[in-house]
């Protein structure tokens, strides 16, 4: 017969077993998913506004000098920084904005304006706070971009685009020109037959967006409508699925599950496409390894042996400020805006890291002081330079939901899972299903 009193101790050491490995899952679980904040000493009689951001060490570094800055120029202002990575930032931005409990001051993304204000009441109308935020330094086509019914809900930091990047010895060595047409990169990927190297490095949204550009140049036709509504059919989903694979199997590019946000840097890659303001972190590596980075157009169809580089290819503010609707000081709220998007002690500080800015004031300031250098200011005067002719994104383009849905059946697509009628059947149904039916 057993022992119960060793029944008793054994059950007692598997329950304190799994209390430790509980414990040990919430510490790991909070810190690997949790922001960093910094809570600045209170004192005196001062209001406490939160700002919220998302960026790489860089970018935490020269905005917590520049808080530490503007709060001594504004002794009655404490700001509590909450800052992280973007991996996960957008999940709790939805937790935040559906609970009510966003920052006061916040970094946005383009597209969360039509998720999270399409009618203009999501964020905190900046004309209200006009005397507090200098918007001179925006043409108003520039606020119309954040304007929702009349209604100023964020102010662009700077624009973005896709932009192409290619490691010129590596070209040199298989004596490749700079791809310049749908074509070329296949012509190259010819070249690389049997060698580890792929033309292009590219994460899932740029594949999309990349994807749609082919569609549009090809047949002058849209993606989606200016209102967000998926307008292409049957034959841009079939055009899509069947030009990745392609581009996949010729080797220009790797499947989603083998590509590397490393492969350009580690010289994996004839090239990359990735947003304008990224330029300095995919670049520069390179550079300091000795290598020489050419910047390119776009690819292009060739019409009578000329290259449209900007048609299909589209435009967007990189990221914005607003303001919490709901927050308790909105003219300390706007304090800070103002300071992060006009402020020359600032706009130093930020430099080109996010592009070259929007805002006039910020130009002017980096003009005087010699600091438009570097991959991030060549991409970003790229962008400035085609403005004119790159079309404003429409934010149904860069959702999440669209891509990660496009994600899902193109891999079913490509490793033989589905028909390509059963692909473009699905992939209408779930866009239909995000979209709202197109209402």
């Amino acid at each position: 017969m057993a022992d119960p009193k060793k029944k008793t101790s054994v059950q007692a050491e598997i329950i304190f077993f799994v209390l430790i490995v509980a414990i040990l899952f919430v510490f790991c679980y909070h810190y690997a998913f949790a922001d960093e904040t910094q809570t600045n000493e209170i004192t005196g009689n001062q209001n406490t506004i939160n700002f919220g951001w998302w960026g790489n060490d860089e970018r935490h570094d020269y905005t917590l000098q520049g808080i530490d800055i503007f709060e001594q120029k504004n002794p009655s202002i404490n700001v509590n920084c909450t800052y992280s990575v973007w991996s996960g930032y957008e999940r709790r931005n939805r937790i935040y904005m559906r609970s009510g409990s966003e920052p006061d001051v916040m970094q946005i993304n383009y597209n969360w304006i039509s998720e999270y204000s399409p009618d203009g009441n999501g964020y905190y109308n900046l004309y209200d706070l006009s005397d507090y935020i200098d918007l001179s330094s925006y043409t108003e086509n520039e606020l119309s971009y954040g304007t929702v019914n009349g209604k100023l809900n964020a102010l662009p930091i700077a624009y973005n685009s896709v932009v192409f990047f290619y490691n010129q010895d590596l070209l040199d060595q298989y004596g490749l020109d700079v791809p310049k047409t749908w074509d070329d990169l296949f012509a190259a990927a010819e070249k690389l037959n049997g060698i580890d190297e792929k033309v292009l490095y590219m994460n899932i949204k740029h594949v999309f967006l990349t994807l749609i550009a082919h569609y549009e140049q090809t047949t002058g036709k849209e993606v989606f409508d200016e209102n967000g509504n998926y307008v292409g059919g049957d034959d841009a989903i079939r055009d899509m699925l069947t030009f990745y694979d392609k581009m996949i199997r010729a080797g220009v590019i790797n499947t989603e599950q083998k590509m590397d946000g490393n492969d350009f840097m580690a010289q994996k890659t004839l090239g990359s496409g990735f947003w304008a303001s990224d330029a300095d972190r995919y670049c520069e590596p390179l550079s300091d390894a000795g290598v020489t980075v050419t910047l390119a157009d776009p690819p292009a169809v060739s019409v009578s042996g000329e290259e449209s580089s900007t048609t299909g290819w589209y435009v967007k503010p990189a990221t914005m400020y607003a303001i919490s609707v709901d927050t308790q000081y909105p003219e300390d709220s706007a304090k800070l805006l103002d300071f992060l998007v006009n402020d020359p002690q600032m706009a130093l500080l930020q430099g080109t890291e996010k592009g070259i800015p929007v805002s006039r004031k910020a130009q002017a300031v980096l003009e005087d002081n010699n600091a438009m250098e570097g991959y991030g200011a060549t991409a970003g005067t790229y962008v400035l330079d085609n403005l004119d002719s790159l079309s404003l994104m429409i934010p149904a383009m860069e959702n999440t939901d669209i891509i990660d849905a496009f994600s899902d059946v193109s891999a079913q697509y490509i490793y033989g899972k589905c028909t390509i009628d059963e692909g473009i059947s699905t992939l209408e149904s779930d866009w239909e299903d995000i979209l709202g039916g197109g209402e």
